[in-house]
């Protein structure tokens, strides 16, 4: 890579590996569905003056309502119900394994042996991290989590069809559809005055927490993400996602001393070789 690409791609490591610790705080100020609500009615704001990729609407609400709505949905409810920002981010990689356990299964794609080995290797790993939690809630947040990874792995096998189109237009006209339905559900379950919070009871912990999701995480992350894949091949490029997880456990461990060591410690690390197994058993069959 240049090193002007080189600095664009550890810019989007350390923009999405804080992104786990800024949603934590906009948790405490704002509820679950109410947070994605506004989240992605933020990030729509650009259809106004950007053209609709040439792409079905079926591809855009497939992205939207998985790889969008539903792995941030569930991403913040692991959180809320105790699952800290750091192991969060080491679990929801666990989308690359599943994306090819899934297009094996629906897309009748072959998986290698490599691939399957990497997803057994993860699996031991969040074995290790769920006997490390404690209390019932820790280990549903951790069902939730990979709930997550299992709705972005949905949705990759959407985004897949989406090529040849800006991403940055993909990722504002795929977040047109999840606020609708996000309201409605934020109405009903947490009440409209928890839904309308941004705007009658504004703070700016909330709105900084809002903005960092969208601008340089969704906006700007993708815009270079995109330029990135667009610019080398996929094995230059995918590696780096495996940086986000550790940055997000180092800016965890500092922002809100998110614990780390002993059996979870361990059972990080095989979650991060099995899915680094997996990628790289992707990119030799690319090749």
């Amino acid at each position: 890579m240049t090193p002007l690409h080189t600095l664009a791609a550890l810019l989007i490591v350390a923009m999405w590996g804080l992104n786990f610790t800024v949603i934590r705080f906009g948790l405490d100020e704002y509820a679950p569905f109410t947070f994605a609500t506004w989240r992605f009615l933020l990030c729509a704001l650009p259809i106004v003056f950007v053209p609709r990729p040439a792409i079905a609407w079926s591809t855009l609400a497939g992205i939207g309502l998985f790889m969008f709505g539903g792995q941030f949905v569930f991403l913040f409810f692991a959180m809320q119900a105790g699952l800290p920002p750091g192991l969060v981010s080491v679990l929801v990689q666990l989308q690359g394994p599943l994306t090819v356990v899934l297009a094996a299964l629906f897309l009748r794609e072959h998986a290698t042996r490599g691939q399957w080995l990497g997803l057994a290797i993860a699996t031991v790993g969040v074995v290790l991290i769920s006997r490390t939690v404690e209390g019932t809630a820790s280990v549903v947040a951790i069902g939730l989590a990979l709930l997550s990874a299992l709705t972005w792995a949905v949705g990759n096998l959407f985004f897949r069809s989406a090529r040849g189109v800006s991403m940055f237009a993909v990722t504002a006209w795929a977040c047109v559809l999840p606020p609708l339905p996000l309201a409605l559900v934020a109405a009903l379950v947490e009440g409209p005055d928890h839904l309308l919070a941004p705007l009658l009871a504004p703070t700016w912990k909330g709105w900084l927490a809002l903005l960092y999701t969208v601008v340089p995480v969704m906006w700007l992350g993708y815009l270079i993400w995109g330029t990135l894949l667009r610019t080398y091949p996929a094995a230059k490029v995918g590696p780096i996602s495996l940086l986000v997880p550790c940055v997000a456990l180092a800016l965890s461990g500092w922002l809100v001393g998110e614990p780390l060591g002993g059996l979870r410690l361990v059972g990080v690390a095989i979650v991060l070789g099995g899915v680094a197994t997996g990628l790289f058993a992707s990119v030799r069959r690319l090749r």
